[in-house]
């Protein structure tokens, strides 16, 4: 009976300290680090959803802003009831009006949650893409560590970074292996509210398939959004990973 009550002690005291750890992405301004509408290699056709949830605020309205690559920050507004939510499919065309763009997406309210999807209909299996979360900027951080990266067995890495920033942002890659030897480094100066991708990074830097590889983007100062996407080659399945800051 002892262990038992033990055991239920234990259990309980696990259970409410699990909202401790919980992730939280909601916020006042909550950065997408990408969405699109436009071809990819393969014949694909690349497009974007972006969702938006009012958690628990009174109605309000919602502040989008696109900030398209080689273009003029474009703003639209969405009203929300309390505990609801919005959702914008092709949102590039639908919302924005644009054919063909990309960028950074940034989303402004009270306590709002946002995300992405973006995804190829361009296959005649059917659609396929990878759910992209939005981040409240207050929760980003100068760091963006992404681990388990896969270049192997018929995977090919896309990562890249973005800079939710007013001003220009110096950002230092670097790309170690499972004992951290490096494998490529760079820097890159992104504008404020751009993004810059580096595709089929194995290849681009004429990495040698492995895996257990570390993608590291690191700021001076202010705060980035590092992401990899993980695909395979035979099915277009991808997996989208966000960057963490563990040392930053």
């Amino acid at each position: 009976m002892r262990k038992l009550t033990l055991g239920l002690v234990l259990a309980a005291s696990l259970l409410s300290a699990a909202p401790v750890f919980a992730l939280r992405t909601e916020g006042n301004t909550v950065i997408i680090p990408v969405i699109g509408r436009f071809p990819g290699t393969g014949g694909t056709q690349w497009r974007t959803d972006v969702f938006i949830h009012n958690a628990y605020m009174p109605g309000q309205t919602v502040t989008l802003r696109f900030y398209p690559t080689g273009g003029a920050m474009l703003q639209r507004t969405v009203t929300l009831q309390q505990y609801s939510g919005a959702h914008l499919p092709d949102v590039v065309l639908n919302t924005f009006s644009m054919p063909l763009a990309a960028g950074v997406l940034e989303v402004s309210g009270q306590s709002i949650l946002a995300r992405a999807r973006i995804y190829n209909t361009g296959n005649p299996a059917g659609e396929f893409g990878q759910s992209v979360p939005g981040i409240a900027k207050e929760r980003l951080s100068r760091q963006a560590l992404l681990h388990g990266i896969s270049g192997a067995a018929g995977n090919r890495v896309n990562i890249g970074v973005a800079n939710p920033n007013d001003v220009p942002v110096t950002v230092a890659l670097y790309i170690g292996n499972a004992t951290n030897i490096p494998l490529h480094s760079q820097s890159v100066t992104l504008q404020p509210h751009s993004y810059v991708q580096f595709s089929d990074i194995f290849n681009t830097f004429g990495i040698a398939p492995q895996t257990a590889v570390a993608v590291q983007f690191n700021a001076v100062e202010l705060p980035i959004y590092g992401y990899a996407s993980e695909v395979r080659n035979d099915t277009g399945d991808a997996v989208f990973t966000f960057g963490t800051n563990p040392n930053a």
